[in-house]
């Protein structure tokens, strides 16, 4: 119902998506605000790709992985961080975006890391 903006955390991360388009009804972090948010206790960083590119293609600090085919039947494992600002991720972004589809309907605050993993790469690989 219209109870579920009550949820949000007050700081919307509207004005951080960078093409309308992909703001519709959902906040999008650029891969340089969320790197501040990694040792945050309140953040938890989630991770929808495969196991595969998980073990294999590397991932964020301290992410949790639950392939976005397995949200809904993970769901009750997720209540365990419904207080924490979620940063969902996948490899490029588009199975994120589901995802955060999903678990926003599902009353959870979360955030669609804009441009997946292949950014949040090449962002650390140009800072050297």
């Amino acid at each position: 119902g219209d109870h579920r903006d009550l949820h949000y955390p007050l700081r919307r991360q509207r004005q951080m998506c960078i093409r309308d388009s992909s703001c519709d009804d959902e906040e999008n972090i650029l891969v340089q605000d969320a790197v501040k948010l990694l040792d945050q206790e309140d953040v938890l960083f989630l991770d929808v790709r495969t196991s595969q590119e998980f073990k294999y293609e590397g991932s964020i600090k301290n992410a949790l992985l639950i392939p976005v085919n397995d949200i809904e039947k993970k769901i009750t494992m997720l209540e365990a961080y419904k207080s924490k600002n979620i940063i969902v991720y996948c490899r490029s972004g588009r199975r994120s975006k589901m995802a955060t589809k999903l678990l926003k309907e599902k009353d959870f605050n979360v955030t669609n890391l804009e441009g997946g993993f292949l950014a949040w790469r090449k962002y650390f690989s140009t800072k050297q």
